[in-house]
């Protein structure tokens, strides 16, 4: 997959939600947070997830994630299961490269982030050619999304932002996940 087809498997959208500051200190004071992980702070809502080794149970969406779920029905076509909120509170927050595992999610969905508080990077690396890299802003109040494809060609990391005053940032990361068959 070349950079023409990363473009055009994915979405940028800006100025998603209507009160982005409100929503941002709501999550970040009221998340009782995991803290399982040395380099960010995390808590899922919805159907059951397995991530980086810690199993997350179902918890029901809380309203504000259910009205930002909404959100994602209204741009993206499909109305989320599962989110993964992710807290990076530090300059030194990060996630290191990696594909989000696909073989969970529903047919013709992907991964959507919306991106609260302040910007931070997404590099991409080709899988096949790591020397091919893709640098995406995240910026305030928007909704990125990833198709499966993207999944399967690309490694994504999340980089720190060492130097940078303003630094907090919190991501919600919403999948359709399949049904578990137990």
């Amino acid at each position: 997959m070349e950079l023409t087809d990363l473009k055009r498997e994915t979405q940028y959208f800006d100025n998603i939600l209507p009160n982005e500051e409100e929503v941002f200190f709501k999550i970040k004071m009221e998340t009782i947070w995991d803290e399982s992980m040395i380099s960010r702070k995390t808590k899922s809502y919805g159907d059951p997830y397995n991530y980086s080794n810690i199993h997350y149970s179902t918890i029901p969406f809380p309203s504000d994630i259910e009205k930002i779920a909404n959100y994602i029905n209204i741009y993206l076509g499909f109305m989320p299961n599962n989110c993964l909120i992710n807290y990076y509170y530090n300059e030194f927050s990060k996630m290191g490269f990696h594909s989000d595992q696909i073989d969970i999610l529903e047919d013709n969905t992907g991964v959507a982030i919306i991106s609260l508080g302040n910007k931070r990077t997404m590099r991409f690396k080709n899988k096949l050619n790591p020397a091919i890299t893709f640098d995406v802003l995240l910026y305030p109040n928007s909704l990125f999304y990833m198709t499966q494809k993207v999944q399967e060609l690309w490694l994504h990391a999340i980089l720190s932002e060492v130097g940078n005053d303003s630094f907090e940032r919190i991501s919600i990361t919403f999948r359709k996940l399949r049904k578990q068959i137990f």
